[in-house]
């Protein structure tokens, strides 16, 4: 036995599929919106110091780093100075793409983690996760692309 489904498109249908197609053309706004969304994720895991994937709060900062640096006891672990890392974040979108980054060259390891096999220095670093979204968050983003291709 053999089904077939044939689709059959005309007037308003045709119109509509042929809307949304020409969108696809460019994408920067749905991506601009994307790419705020990722900031604000960002800036919330750096003012909650919280992973803003899992909600997890980022690992205390150890003591012998605290003996070093006795200004950051108590206070907030990668947000302090003005040119640091919170104040390296930056997004960016195009026509096919949202991004987030820093250019800062230790950015990865606060987000990564350090591993077994660097330096002891960085391999001691716990990650402090910075970078993602939620559950909530990826609800956001289909939402704006919801949006944008079911809006006349």
């Amino acid at each position: 036995m053999t089904t077939r489904i044939e689709i059959l498109t005309s007037g308003d249908a045709t119109k509509v599929l042929n809307e949304i197609a020409a969108k696809f053309n460019d994408l920067s706004e749905p991506m601009n919106e994307i790419a705020a969304i990722l900031e604000g994720a960002t800036e919330d895991a750096f003012a909650e110091e919280r992973s803003p994937v899992t909600g997890a709060a980022w690992p205390a900062l150890s003591e012998n780093y605290l003996k070093q640096n006795p200004k950051r006891v108590g206070g907030q672990m990668l947000q302090v100075s003005a040119g640091g890392l919170a104040a390296s974040i930056a997004a960016d979108s195009g026509a096919f793409w949202a991004q987030i980054g820093s250019n800062k060259p230790y950015a990865a390891i606060h987000d990564y983690g350090g591993l077994p096999e660097f330096a002891p220095g960085p391999a001691a670093i716990p990650q402090r996760e910075y970078f993602g979204v939620s559950s909530v968050g990826e609800q956001d983003i289909l939402g704006v692309l919801i949006d944008y291709f079911t809006e006349s």
